[in-house]
């Protein structure tokens, strides 16, 4: 099934075996992100958690 980021744009191609396989098979307007933007996304939200240094 081909796919597409909802964040970038990028489409790519997923099997059955992937994660997310059978909810976008229920349901196909449902939001898919790829691993590239979901580990950005991760990285990012640890950097916010972080403690801020005083100045």
């Amino acid at each position: 099934m081909e796919v597409k980021c909802s964040l970038c744009g990028h489409k790519d191609e997923i099997t059955k075996v992937h994660k997310d396989y059978q909810r976008i098979a229920k349901n196909p307007t449902a939001t898919f992100i790829c691993e590239r933007c979901s580990t950005r996304l991760q990285v990012q939200a640890q950097e916010w958690q972080k403690p801020k240094k005083p100045m």
